[in-house]
């Protein structure tokens, strides 16, 4: 089984590939990682060409395509996941989207306390949950340290992981259990992504084809447009 995966919620774009079986999909397997400060409509399809020329495959032997939903990157979510639904529509393949939060907790799965998986949002606000028990304790997350540390209450261990997680783990207060930051910024998060994609279609097969990245605050487009309608609602009104 082939399985092509990305991660493109972040400035960092992420390209992995697991070619297996059922018993074992991580026979080989080969990642590229590349610090390209956003730049994914640029360079996505070409890296993942050339990921798969590394194994001499092409995209249309591939058998699973997977991606993470988001939150993250507005831009960098819509390019993985409409490149990815190119490849899907071409070749036949089914594509699976996951929760970006999801990924980078089943990353460090190993952690015996809670894990709280984070993300930068800017505007001085992070994009964050927590996962205690193996269980959700919140949807996804624009949040700051303070509604974290609510969310901890009662973990006497917790770890904050991801790109962004010494910056955010200075902002978490409330939290008197054992803080613990991960300190490696970029973990290999392929296995995390390829494991939980198979996982899910197994399960509950392909992503519909409407299916859209996961944003839990609106862009910066949709705050300006809202924002004029209601100055010209109040414009309108003063008439």
């Amino acid at each position: 089984m082939n399985i092509l995966a990305c991660d493109t919620s972040t400035e960092t774009m992420r390209i992995f590939l697991a070619i297996g079986d059922e018993e074992n999909p991580f026979i080989q397997f080969g990642s590229r990682l590349l610090d390209i400060d956003g730049m994914h409509s640029e360079h996505l399809v070409v890296q993942m060409q050339q990921l798969l020329a590394d194994f001499k495959l092409t995209f249309r032997e591939m058998d699973l395509l997977a991606c993470t939903a988001g939150p993250g990157s507005f831009t960098g979510l819509r390019i993985g996941m409409s490149a990815l639904k190119g490849i899907s529509l071409a070749g036949g393949i089914p594509l699976v989207s996951i929760p970006t939060m999801d990924v980078l907790a089943h990353t460090v799965g190993f952690f015996p306390g809670a894990i709280v998986p984070v993300i930068d949002a800017r505007k001085h606000r992070f994009y964050s949950t927590v996962f205690a028990d193996g269980r959700r304790q919140s949807p996804d997350l624009d949040c700051d340290g303070a509604e974290v540390g609510k969310l901890l209450e009662g973990s006497e261990m917790a770890l904050v992981t991801g790109p962004d997680a010494k910056a955010f783990s200075t902002q978490i207060t409330g939290y008197t259990g054992k803080l613990v930051v991960d300190t490696q910024r970029w973990r290999d998060v392929g296995p995390a992504l390829i494991e939980l994609g198979l996982r899910k279609y197994k399960e509950k097969g392909a992503d519909d084809i409407g299916t859209g990245p996961t944003y839990v605050r609106r862009s910066d487009a949709e705050v300006a447009l809202q924002q004029k309608i209601e100055r010209m609602r109040h414009e309108q009104h003063n008439d």
